[in-house]
């Protein structure tokens, strides 16, 4: 079994060369292979404050991204203070007594066992001692020169940088969530919306509006999301994420909606009245078409394999 090892809580394009790779070698050998990963992610031990770490997605945005990606099997182990302390020894003995793993395939910066005591050199030494084969794949990086990972790609998210977090993703940031009852406030404005569940153990994208394009029924539309307070109205207590689907009427309530989000508009702001919040998303519906329009004309290969896969 040829295994592509990483702390993967979702799939950017350093790790779409790691499963490249893994396939490659797999075909070359005639074995199959999987992913192996962190049932919770390293870093959530790690840091001092754990329950400040943040996913780039949850379950069913991965259980997607693994239909897409076409990767065979994911194994997920549970990351405790157990396996952090087995030595980078125990841990290869691990992989091959519970997977029967006799190649890997990492990132050049791959790091395991207690206290990150194994490096690549390391891990290179040791699969000749065992007869594994060994891919370390070079990192990749945007064209801003980062280096592309999921702490980048985070951090894109953050600050509303929905452009650079795709070209690091290599597909739009996403949520795939089943539709809440919410206030009602957009239709009584004239902009019904779809409430979405803002998952917190998941980064949170900048409060804003966005345009987004919206999945539903094999069908896409242009939606104008957002993601905030509503200081206008001054009446939550937690950030929500409301979506118009533009030129659609369907009801939505307990539909599953997958919502991608392209770019960032413009901040969220209060408004003197809801007039002025009308006249205000009505401008914006403009610049959102033209950013849907422009999303579906480029990238139509990617559209129709994510709505393979939600439908």
């Amino acid at each position: 079994m040829i295994a592509a090892i990483g702390a993967f809580d979702g799939f950017h394009l350093g790790h779409r060369a790691l499963l490249n790779g893994a396939s490659r070698r797999a075909e070359l050998v005639g074995e199959a292979w999987c992913v192996i990963t962190f049932e919770n992610h390293p870093d959530k031990l790690f840091m001092k404050n754990g329950d400040g770490f943040k996913y780039l997605f949850g379950p069913p945005e991965q259980s997607a991204l693994e239909k897409l990606f076409a990767i065979p099997t994911v194994h997920r182990i549970a990351f405790t203070e157990n396996t952090a302390n087995l030595t980078p020894e125990q841990f290869l003995d691990y992989v091959w007594e519970m997977f029967g793993v006799d190649g890997v395939v990492v990132g050049e910066d791959f790091r395991f066992g207690k206290g990150r005591a194994g490096d690549t050199d390391y891990l290179k030494v040791a699969c000749g001692e065992r007869g594994w084969y060994i891919d370390v794949i070079p990192m990749e990086r945007a064209s801003n020169g980062e280096p592309i990972s999921s702490s980048s790609a985070r951090r894109a998210v953050s600050l509303g940088n929905m452009r650079l977090a795709r070209e690091m993703l290599g597909y739009p940031f996403f949520y795939r969530s089943r539709v809440a009852r919410g206030k009602g406030r957009g239709a009584k404005l004239g902009f019904p919306t779809a409430n979405i569940a803002l998952d917190c153990q998941r980064v949170a994208p900048k409060h804003g509006v966005y345009a987004t394009l919206v999945s539903l029924d094999g069908k896409y539309f242009a939606g104008a999301a957002n993601i905030g307070m509503n200081p206008t109205f001054g009446d939550i207590d937690e950030p929500i994420f409301e979506v118009n689907l533009l030129d659609c009427e369907a009801d939505l309530y307990d539909r599953e909606l997958s919502v991608f989000l392209l770019d960032y508009i413009r901040g969220e702001r209060k408004f003197s009245s809801p007039d002025e919040l009308r006249n205000q998303i009505a401008r914006d519906i403009e610049s959102i078409k033209n950013t849907a329009r422009a999303a579906m004309e480029h990238s139509g290969e990617l559209w129709e394999r994510f709505s393979e896969i939600f439908d």
